[in-house]
């Protein structure tokens, strides 16, 4: 069959340009030259970008999402199944986002004259790709800015050279649009090949410049030996889900008479700032490690292993939504709870115990399943684990019995009435259930650990009650208020119950879900006269804690804040170094008996 004459004039029209000297120009461009309707040419070239951009930015994402978890190493085989997750949902974005981009061409070519429509066909490809790829950096910024500098400089000019591509396949799709609607051919390249490699080269410098402006966590090696000072007994107690007014009325009214007793002998209220939006897993973890999260690797509640990977992906960037909200509910991705096995640093009293001294950690995040140390470890959601009957929610395994028993003895006390008073009953005790009684359980294992283990170096308790019952709570302010007197009443009564021995206290409140991310530290220390600071970071409290434990100055570190004198430390480390955890029990604990389900704790 004879080539009709317009499309022969066609095609030499764009052989003579140079369009058709490629596979790809030529795969896009025939489209163009075919006889067929626009509208069936269209998708037909909407399905080709789809293929072609899908391909690229899912490998791009694949290799993203395996080096900021380490699947390189760990599980390399598991990048292939990875880009086969990615590909489909990227493909079919890349075609639907070539339609939306057509319809926008298709608007301006009937609106503007012939003399502009390739100004107009490159600014549209190039517009669109800028912004595509722009906003896949902006939602994966912290993946990118985590990776190691080698690394970095790879992907930033894999992106560079990613974003021309992207342009230039957008661009001759949207020229075989035209022609297939038009007829016309442009009598000229408006961009050469040299346009477009300058155009490419100052994209990658640009793009280097910012990537090496931000600063890249050193990678220190840790000591052969950890250096100790005799140090003080540390008692660190975290409530969550307190607002910093809640704290300071109580105090101003005198509700809390430990931690006034305590001011008045040389306590500081200190200020902390965290990050909103982090979750709380990863303040908490911070301040126990002193490690911003990409030192100490919690950075989610959870994590989700696509079907067929080997190694749940932690760090998911702008892919949590997907694997969460699509994924999951297709049985394409499992949800993995936040074990401590994610924890990379150790926490200060794990180093404390190096020496063999008990330590106690009671509820704190990232702690399960509970590592064994001399002293006594109750893992995070252990109240629930136990009634489970769940493996590793303590340690030694000596001690569960004793837990299981103090766990079923667990009263509401106090809070009952007000609970009663403001919610129907199938509520509170679901309230009962899911917040009080774990609180006040953790409370009773921490003062029974100071009796059984002797007088342990550090004493760590996490109470995030109030964070729980805040979340989704329908009883009313004045009841709520009523709540979180109760708890910090009987934190407070904790407090003034502890020995003399104990000669550093810091009791932290953060707000947690209930809004903003500046809390209050009450910081007391025997023979500190107390020093008015501004605001404190979290790593700064972590740092805080280890120097009063007697262990080194890590570099990793800042320094303790200046509202004590704090004795100098025994050495100066690069690093305290990694943890290097056993395996999880079986089943990890029926996942984390399905991730205290997805943290409402049950």
């Amino acid at each position: 069959m004879k080539e009709p004459a317009d499309l022969a004039r066609v095609r030499g029209e764009l052989q003579r340009l140079g369009y058709l000297s490629h596979r790809f120009e030529r795969l896009l461009l025939q489209d163009a030259l075919a006889p067929r309707p626009p509208f069936r040419a269209l998708l037909s070239l909407a399905a080709k970008v789809g293929l072609l951009v899908g391909s690229l930015l899912a490998a791009l994402n694949a290799l993203a999402l395996g080096a900021a978890n380490r699947l390189f190493a760990a599980a390399p085989v598991d990048l292939l199944v990875l880009f086969g997750h990615l590909f489909l949902p990227l493909a079919l974005a890349a075609g639907s986002g070539f339609l939306a981009l057509a319809a926008l061409f298709l608007a301006g070519l009937r609106q503007l004259p012939r003399t502009t429509i390739e100004p107009l066909r490159l600014a549209t490809a190039t517009v669109a790709a800028a912004l595509a790829v722009g906003a896949g950096v902006a939602r994966g910024w912290r993946l990118l800015v985590g990776l190691p500098r080698p690394e970095r400089a790879l992907a930033v000019l894999a992106i560079a050279l990613a974003g021309a591509w992207i342009a230039k396949l957008l661009a001759d799709a949207l020229l075989a649009f035209e022609i297939r609607l038009t007829r016309w051919t442009p009598a000229e390249r408006f961009v050469s090949r040299r346009h477009l490699a300058l155009g490419v080269a100052a994209s990658v410098g640009a793009l280097a410049l910012v990537a090496a402006a931000v600063p890249q966590p050193d990678q220190p090696r840790p000591p052969v030996s950890l250096p100790r000072a005799p140090g003080e007994r540390l008692v660190v107690v975290g409530v969550d889900g307190v607002l910093p007014e809640e704290i300071d009325y109580l105090l101003q009214r005198g509700d809390l008479p430990a931690l006034a007793d305590r001011a008045a002998r040389g306590g500081v209220t200190l200020r902390h700032r965290r990050d909103a939006s982090a979750p709380p897993a990863a303040f908490w973890t911070t301040l126990a490690t002193g490690l911003p999260p990409s030192g100490h690797g919690v950075v989610a509640l959870d994590s989700f292993r696509p079907l067929g990977l080997a190694t749940p992906l932690a760090r998911n960037g702008p892919w949590r939504p997907w694997w969460q909200r699509i994924a999951l509910p297709l049985g394409l991705a499992e949800y993995r709870p936040l074990l401590s096995h994610r924890r990379r640093a150790p926490t200060v009293w794990e180093l404390a115990s190096r020496g063999g001294e008990p330590v106690v950690a009671v509820g704190w995040w990232a702690t399960y399943p509970a590592e064994a140390l001399p002293g006594l470890v109750v893992a995070h959601g252990a109240y629930q684990l136990l009634q489970g009957s769940a493996e590793g929610a303590v340690e030694p395994p000596e001690r569960l019995v004793e837990l299981q028993g103090l766990a079923r003895e667990a009263v509401a006390g106090p809070f009952a009435a007000p609970l009663e008073a403001a919610l129907p009953p199938a509520a509170w005790r679901r309230a009962l259930d899911r917040a009080i009684l774990p609180d006040r359980f953790y409370r009773a294992a921490a003062v029974r650990s100071l009796g059984v283990t002797g007088t342990p170096r550090v004493v760590a308790l996490y109470q995030p009650s109030l964070d729980i019952l805040a979340e989704d709570w329908t009883g009313g302010d004045v009841s709520l208020a009523d709540l979180v007197r109760i708890q910090l009443h009987e934190v407070d009564g904790w407090i003034g119950e502890l020995s003399e021995e104990v000669t550093t206290i810091l009791v932290v409140f953060d707000p947690g879900r209930r809004g903003g991310g500046e809390g209050r530290s009450f910081l007391w220390r025997r023979g500190c006269q107390g020093v008015a600071a501004g605001v404190i970071a979290p790593e700064a409290l972590g740092a805080l804690l280890l120097r009063a434990a007697g262990l080194p100055q890590s570099r990793q570190l800042p320094e303790p804040p200046p509202v004590c004198r704090w004795p100098s430390a025994p050495a100066v480390v690069a690093t305290f170094g990694e943890r290097r955890p056993g395996p999880a029990p079986g089943g990890a604990g029926e996942e984390y008996l399905e991730s205290l389900r997805s943290l409402g704790y049950l």
